[in-house]
């Protein structure tokens, strides 16, 4: 088959879209997926490439670009996400295709390496690009002992901007303005650059920086209470910390705290002490010619392009 190949632009989103609708069954908004690809504030955007036959669009290899911080030093890279074929048009070498002229847009914009928090479908879709595999992340579940009516309203999704207004509302109390600094940056590892300009790109779903006991957390709520980050001196102020978070959820009918960290950081070790961790992620990379050193990447929950 003949294919043509489209880098994404504002006007192609809605093609995206339908993809989702197709493969996914996912209605996923038009809005929500400009916001998300609307990465200005790294000074690029659109970094990945659409793919279509007889002028329908079939595939497309999404990435995210962002800010990472090492030595002292800012650089750009790219946060590899939504990878979509069309049924009928798997075992076409799109994927390959979509994804060698995204890395060459990449290299051509000075992004140093693209990197995946990987499931088992798309850690065998990279073996055949080159990239690396890392290590795994580590995911924490804290339960609550609720009436479970966040993940009600989710499901009912005339009530779920309702509810956030609830969430909000109760959060208030708890927001800071200043933003969260990388708890990884203190800690001298490759990982992102966290700034008031990527906060407010986020905020394409609603999430929420807080300060409970003393320790900051960048939250977001969506049938669970998700952890994108977190600092806290001390395990004993987190211990305390998420004796309170435990009540928030009670009051906003969320049934789960639920953490994503990577391995040998702070936020692992104080975790590991109050509760079990789980396997979570394998951090997939590859390196564009800049000669990284990758082996020090680490990422938070919040990095992943959903969050």
């Amino acid at each position: 088959m003949n294919y043509r190949y489209e880098r994404l632009s504002d006007n192609r989103i809605a093609d995206v879209q339908y993809l989702f609708k197709e493969v996914f069954k996912k209605n996923v908004s038009s809005e929500y997926l400009l916001k998300k690809y609307a990465t200005d504030y790294v000074g690029v955007k659109h970094m990945c490439f659409l793919a279509y036959h007889d002028s329908m669009p079939v595939a497309f290899y999404g990435a995210i670009p962002q800010l990472f911080n090492y030595d002292q030093q800012l650089f750009k890279v790219a946060h590899a996400c939504d990878s979509i074929t069309l049924p009928s048009h798997h075992r076409k070498g799109l994927h390959t295709n979509l994804a060698i002229r995204s890395y060459e847009l990449m290299r051509e914009n000075n992004i140093k390496f693209v990197y995946a928090m990987h499931s088992e479908n798309t850690m065998r879709a990279t073996k055949k690009l080159g990239w690396k595999v890392g290590e795994s992340m580590i995911r924490y579940h804290i339960k609550i002992l609720t009436v479970p009516i966040a993940k009600v309203t989710s499901r009912l999704g005339f009530l779920d901007s309702a509810y956030q207004r609830k969430v909000k509302r109760i959060l208030s109390r708890f927001e800071i303005q200043a933003s969260l600094l990388n708890p990884l940056h203190n800690e001298n590892w490759l990982c992102h650059a966290y700034s008031s300009s990527f906060f407010d790109y986020k905020n394409f779903s609603p999430n929420y920086l807080i300060e409970i006991k003393g320790v900051k957390m960048w939250l977001k709520v969506q049938s669970i209470i998700h952890v994108g980050a977190f600092h806290a001196e001390s395990t004993l102020d987190l211990k305390v910390a998420l004796k309170d978070l435990v009540q928030v959820g009670k009051k906003i009918g969320a049934n789960e705290i639920q953490f994503h960290v990577s391995e040998n950081t702070a936020q692992n070790s104080q975790l590991n002490q109050l509760h079990s961790g789980l396997n979570s992620w394998t951090v997939g990379y590859l390196d564009l010619g800049s000669s990284m050193p990758l082996d020090k990447l680490k990422l938070n929950y919040g990095d992943h392009d959903t969050f």
